[in-house]
C-alpha cells in the first residue's frame, strides 16, 4: 500500500503536462524588436514586465495584429522672463518636425525668450539634469534609466557640482492595433 501514494502523484504529474497549456508570454526587460509589452507582473519586486512574440504565427506563438508606430520628442531650451534658463518639450509626436515645432511653439506660449531646440530623440527618453548654480544639462537614452545616468555624467563632466535629475521625458514607440 506505500506505494499508491506515489502512484497518485506521478499520474497527477503527467496529467498535469499533459493538460496545461503553453504560455504565450514570458517575463522580459520591456518590449524589444518583435515584442509587445502584454501586462505586469505585480507579484514581484519591482513589477515585472510580461511580453509576447510578435513576429509570425509560427511556433505556436500568436499575433496580436499590429506594427510598432515611432514616436518622437524634442526638448527646447529658452530663458524666463527673469534671465534664468528654462526648457519646455513636446513628446509622442507623430515626426520629429511635429516634435521641434511643438516644443519651440510651447516655450514662446509659455512667455520665454530666445527659444531653440536642444535635443530630439526617437523611441526613447530625454533627462534633463540640474547642478547647484542651476545650470541645466541634457542627454538621451534608450530609456529613462539610460537618459538618467548620461545626463548626470554629462553635468558632472562640464564641471557641475550636486548634479540631480529635474524632468525625464519619455517618447517610446508605440504599439498600434489593427
Amino acid at each position: 500500500m506505500p506505494t499508491r501514494p506515489l502512484v497518485r502523484l506521478a499520474a497527477f504529474a503527467f496529467f498535469g503536462l499533459l493538460s496545461s497549456p503553453a504560455l504565450a508570454y514570458y517575463p522580459c526587460n520591456g518590449p524589444g524588436p518583435g515584442e509587445v509589452l502584454i501586462g505586469v507582473d505585480n507579484s514581484t519586486t519591482p513589477p515585472t514586465p510580461l511580453c509576447d512574440y510578435v513576429g509570425d504565427s509560427g511556433g505556436g506563438y500568436s499575433d496580436p495584429g499590429g506594427y510598432w508606430v515611432d514616436q518622437y520628442a524634442t526638448l527646447a531650451w529658452g530663458t524666463d522672463p527673469n534671465g534664468g534658463p528654462t526648457y519646455s518639450w513636446y513628446i509622442n509626436a507623430s515626426s520629429q518636425a511635429e516634435a521641434d515645432n511643438g516644443a519651440l511653439a510651447q516655450c514662446q506660449a509659455s512667455g520665454f525668450r530666445d527659444c531653440r531646440i536642444a535635443m530630439g530623440v526617437t523611441n526613447g527618453a530625454i533627462a534633463v539634469a540640474v547642478d547647484k548654480s542651476g545650470t541645466l544639462h541634457t542627454d538621451w537614452g534608450e530609456d529613462a534609466r539610460k537618459a538618467k545616468k548620461k545626463a548626470l555624467r554629462f553635468c558632472k563632466s562640464q564641471g557641475g557640482k550636486g548634479c540631480k535629475i529635474e524632468q525625464v521625458l519619455e517618447s517610446p514607440a508605440a504599439w498600434v492595433s489593427y
